[in-house]
């Protein structure tokens, strides 16, 4: 049964009727393997273009072409984390799933507030008894930021964010994570989405008894198509394209720009003050340019409300060129044993081309599908390969995204993975 002190201080943490809800900063020391790349860092908007065309340019491999040798990065970084439970539950041995969101999302992603909360899968797992721990990946959102421009390739890259994963998996697996209150969990399923669950992914072949189950969503082994991603973002410096948020503009510099050019008077009584100062990344943090790039990138036309593509752009976060570097650098084959659920979009662009069913291969179902080969001690009975009609990348952001979440919790439910 969860812990005693631990109810009330949710309680009062969250005003979700569905779940009680506690955010935490959790400081994390880890350390990884890193390459070293010796390529510029993009300076400018063009630059960030010519990164991309060298990215996805067939039939050459960018990465090895760039890597030179590797480094040892080592640091304490600080992770902002959502920890949410259900609203009452009796269970004795309670089942975290840790969701680790992907490239153009923060942990909102997996809690989205629009249209209260309807699009929610945190919802969805606490009303299916399900404690979740969903936290913005290293470098973005409310975590660490890195502050120069030289580490948005030298360090932020794919295997340091996993150590912070698997820290925080042992945090809840021996009861330290801040804001649990000490609670031990000994059934932990992991989550990801997208470049999420390419850490997941990663994450069980480096220590495959770290997960007791994992759902990889919008996610294959295919990396045919992650070139249409890079090139469909029309990446631009995070800075320059939304400057208020990943900028080093305060409202008190739009405050003096105004009075510069005489506009104060259209702004009597506005609190300048009250404007959250940008988050002054450095060059490097690249960002899809537009709602356009967007839709392509994660939406399926027709199939989603058009307002929450303008959600999705007004919180759009960025990445860097570190985990564009190293987001092909899972092994092919796979250490886990447990059960494994992969659930992709029909329509998903960046790891199916569009078309998930289009394999070629009459044998074949789906190009997801195909994961089971990377599982070679998975059995068949403890590996699903879904595809989610009428969905494309950004499973989350679509109107039926609830049917995507009931089957998550009914896989896990069907291993013995929900709470008891």
């Amino acid at each position: 049964m969860f812990s005693s002190v631990l109810l009330p201080m949710l309680a009062l943490a969250s005003m979700a009727a569905a779940k009680q809800c506690i955010n935490t900063t959790v400081p994390v020391t880890i350390s990884a393997r890193t390459g070293i790349f010796n390529i510029a860092v993009p300076q400018t908007n063009l630059d960030a273009i010519t990164f991309a065309q060298n990215l996805t340019q067939q039939g050459r491999n960018f990465t090895n072409e760039a890597l030179t040798g590797y480094a040892t990065t080592s640091g304490t970084y600080d992770i902002s984390t959502e920890f949410c439970m259900p609203d009452s539950s009796n269970s004795t041995m309670p089942t975290v799933q840790v969701l680790t969101h992907g490239i153009g999302f923060d942990k909102t992603y997996w809690d989205l507030s629009y249209d209260n909360f309807n699009y929610s899968y945190v919802d969805a797992a606490t009303e299916a008894g399900y404690c979740t721990l969903n936290y913005d990946r290293l470098g973005l959102g409310n975590s660490s930021h890195i502050a120069d421009s030289q580490g948005t390739l030298d360090e932020l890259q794919a295997f340091l964010e996993i150590q912070a994963l698997a820290a925080l998996t042992m945090m809840l697996r021996n009861g330290t994570l801040p804001g649990t209150d000490g609670t031990s969990f000994s059934k932990v399923v992991h989550v990801g989405h997208s470049f999420g669950s390419a850490q997941t992914y990663a994450l069980v072949d480096m220590y495959p008894t770290i997960s007791d189950g994992i759902v990889l969503t919008g996610f294959s082994m295919n990396s045919s198509f992650t070139g249409f991603f890079v090139a469909g973002s029309n990446f631009m410096q995070a800075n320059n394209n939304q400057p208020l948020r990943f900028g080093n503009i305060s409202g008190t510099t739009i405050e003096t720009v105004l009075s510069m050019v005489s506009l104060t008077d259209l702004t009597a009584g506005f609190d300048f003050g009250s404007i959250v100062p940008g988050q002054n990344l450095p060059n490097g943090y690249l960002v899809s340019s537009n709602e356009e790039a967007n839709q392509y990138l994660f939406l399926l036309p027709g199939f989603f409300d058009p307002n929450i593509l303008t959600v999705a752009e007004l919180t759009k976060q960025p990445v860097t060129t570190g985990e564009l570097l190293t987001l092909g650098s899972a092994p092919m084959m796979n250490n886990f044993a447990g059960p494994v659920l992969v659930l992709t979009g029909s329509n998903d662009v960046p790891y199916c081309g569009g078309n998930c069913l289009a394999t070629g291969n009459p044998s074949l179902a789906s190009i997801p599908a195909a994961v089971a080969m990377s599982f070679p001690n998975v059995g068949a009975s403890n590996f699903t390969a879904y595809i989610q009609p009428n969905t494309a990348h950004g499973i989350n952001l679509h109107y039926n995204a609830t049917g995507a979440y009931d089957v998550i919790q009914s896989f896990l439910a069907s291993k013995g993975l929900a709470s008891s």
